[in-house]
């Protein structure tokens, strides 16, 4: 029987099997049916920063309107957690399965999420994942600047616990390895590969806006693994797979290109959990077949180094695609 278990941040999964942030995880019951499904690990519904800012001001007395526009939208999509909850929620999960817990912290500014991170890592959490989206929406804030705003965050997110620390960041970088780079010295110890935004549509009878599909496709995997193939042998960081994440097939494509694990959600909701053990038991068969008997027999076969001349990876790729060229 091939041995699937995996190291992921330092911590021993038995399986590279992550079940993402998500509605799924947003109560202890989901954690625990996750876990019973044989997850390796599970990713906590994130706490938003606008959770924490309103769950602040009440506390005071104040209004909780602190960021009206993002409060109101992640009241529609469901998404607002009450912070002491949220506490209660990882500590219970941590209680009751067997598997690494991961707290997930949405934020975008300095202001408010510290504290939870300390009380996040008091009550028992594994690890934290970072979900970090800054982006540029004016003029005068260039693509340098973006990036030092992540990297800041997670150099206060190193200051402020000893938890292992992943970060979550969406594709749109234009020069990731360095990226990955500086957030490896910032005290990042995993990547995970990619946000997928929540994207915003907007209703043309209404006049108004809405949210536009949640759930990602097949067709946006490919991205994915071209990077992890790229980064994973310029950097020391772990890396997790996110977006498009369906089969086995794909979770053996990350381990091939040198990533750690990969994180299941849209697939859930599609089939529910009986899909992580198919994603697990896929593995296994693969694994037997080609005579593997762990993971790292065949972690990082075709990475960007073992792509010698980098046709695969780099432009080269496109114009034999246009070109017919096998």
């Amino acid at each position: 029987m091939p041995d699937i278990s995996t190291r992921y941040m330092g911590l021993a999964l038995p399986n590279p099997v992550i079940v993402s942030s998500s509605g799924l995880t947003a109560k202890t019951a989901g954690v625990v049916s996750a876990a019973e499904a044989g997850a390796g690990a599970v990713v906590l519904k994130s706490l938003f920063e606008e959770d924490i800012a309103a769950g602040v001001e009440d506390s005071r007395g104040k209004s909780s309107v602190v960021h009206p526009e993002a409060e109101e939208y992640l009241s529609q999509m469901g998404m607002l957690l009450e912070p002491d909850t949220y506490l209660t929620l990882v500590e219970e999960s941590v209680q009751k399965t067997d598997i690494p817990i991961i707290a997930s912290l949405n934020c975008y500014s300095e202001r408010w999420w510290t504290d939870y991170a300390e009380r996040i890592e008091k009550v028992g959490a594994h690890a934290i994942e970072l979900n970090l989206s800054p982006i540029a929406l004016d003029v005068k804030t260039d693509a340098s600047e973006v990036e030092k705003k992540l990297v800041d965050m997670v150099v206060l997110a190193r200051k402020t616990v000893k938890l292992p620390l992943a970060v979550k960041i969406g594709p749109n970088f234009s020069a990731l390895p360095y990226l990955a780079a500086r957030l490896k010295r910032a005290g990042a110890d995993a990547l995970t590969l990619f946000n997928r935004f929540y994207t915003v549509d907007i209703d043309i009878n209404e006049m108004s806006f809405k949210s536009g599909n949640s759930l990602s496709v097949k067709e946006e995997f490919p991205s994915v693994l071209r990077w992890i193939g790229i980064i994973s042998d310029l950097t020391e960081l772990d890396i997790a797979a996110s977006t498009g994440v369906y089969e086995a097939s794909d979770l053996i494509k990350v381990i091939l290109a040198g990533g750690d694990a990969a994180q299941l959600c849209s697939v859930l909701y599609r089939e529910g959990l009986s899909a992580i053990e198919a994603v697990k038991s896929g593995l296994v068969e693969w694994m037997r077949e080609h005579h593997f008997e762990t993971i790292s027999d065949f972690h990082s076969l075709l990475s960007l180094d073992d792509d010698k001349r980098s046709t695969f990876y780099q432009r080269l790729q496109y114009v034999k695609a246009l070109k017919g060229v096998k």
